[in-house]
């Protein structure tokens, strides 16, 4: 399961399903929600970092990693309480929240409508930013379903093998979260999208958004965007793409402490 040393591994019950969470590191909590085709063992480096200063707890989402992939639940209501049932069992007292992708909106909400519960919120490149997606609810669902079913009948090596841009580690480790995935997934799309930044005014935490780098029109319109958060600063990550942690470490990782030194007690 390539688990870093370190690092303890269990489960715990929450919204009705067990979900496999790793944790590693001493001091406040924080947790580490991942995104899409992707499990809690692809934020290495990032959570060996958090482990110096933090108790990391970094969890798999519903139909990803060791956890369980129910036909039920993927809507954003449900990976809210996914989320907010995983603090309550583990007794995380005002964690900080960390998120990428469709983990960012997974954080986002659960700030949003359980504003006492994090003492600050990382969103890195979030999804559903914006506009909507070009396939329905149903043909975005029955593509994932595809691609899944299709990475489920390849091996890490083949896998890995396209994504040898990442280095040799990192693309295993993408390549292990892809074959994890359960078609079930695809109710993530099904359910449709809720915007992310419709949840912004509600958010009460302290919040820092890193974004990939972009034109200077997306750039001041993405601004704009964040400036409905009440206590939230937007950083543009130059040269990074989606995986802002993955393509600019070092840049995203300085915005991330200072930010991290701001909001500690």
């Amino acid at each position: 399961m390539d688990v870093p040393d370190g690092w303890t591994t269990d489960t715990v019950h929450a919204n009705d399903i067990d979900f496999q969470y790793h944790r590693t590191g001493e001091g406040p909590p924080l947790v580490v929600a991942h995104g899409f085709y992707e499990n809690a063992r692809c934020r290495v480096p990032l959570v060996e970092d958090l482990a110096e200063e933090f108790d990391v707890v970094a969890y798999d989402g519903r139909g990803h990693g060791g956890s369980d992939a129910p036909d039920w639940g993927y809507g954003i209501d449900d990976r809210v309480a996914d989320l907010v049932g995983l603090v309550e069992v583990l007794g995380l007292d005002n964690p900080v929240l960390f998120g990428h992708s469709a983990g960012g909106s997974t954080v986002a909400w659960t700030a949003a409508e359980h504003p006492d519960l994090p003492r600050a919120v990382v969103l890195e490149d979030p999804d559903a930013w914006r506009g909507e997606p070009d396939m329905s609810p149903e043909e975005m669902a029955a593509y994932v379903r595809e691609q899944v079913e299709e990475l489920g009948e390849q091996s890490v090596e083949e896998i890995a093998a396209e994504h040898d841009e990442l280095g040799e580690e990192r693309a295993r480790r993408v390549a292990v979260a892809n074959t994890e995935c359960d078609p079930n997934i695809a109710g993530f799309a099904a359910a449709g999208f809720e915007q992310t930044p419709e949840a912004f005014p509600d958010i009460t935490a302290p919040t820092l958004v890193l974004k990939r780098d972009t034109d200077p029109a997306e750039r001041a319109e993405d601004l704009e965007i964040a400036d409905s958060l009440p206590d939230g600063r937007l950083v543009h990550v130059p040269d990074a793409g989606h995986h802002v942690f993955w393509d600019e470490y070092d840049a995203a990782w300085a915005e991330l402490r200072a930010f991290l030194y701001r909001v500690a007690d």
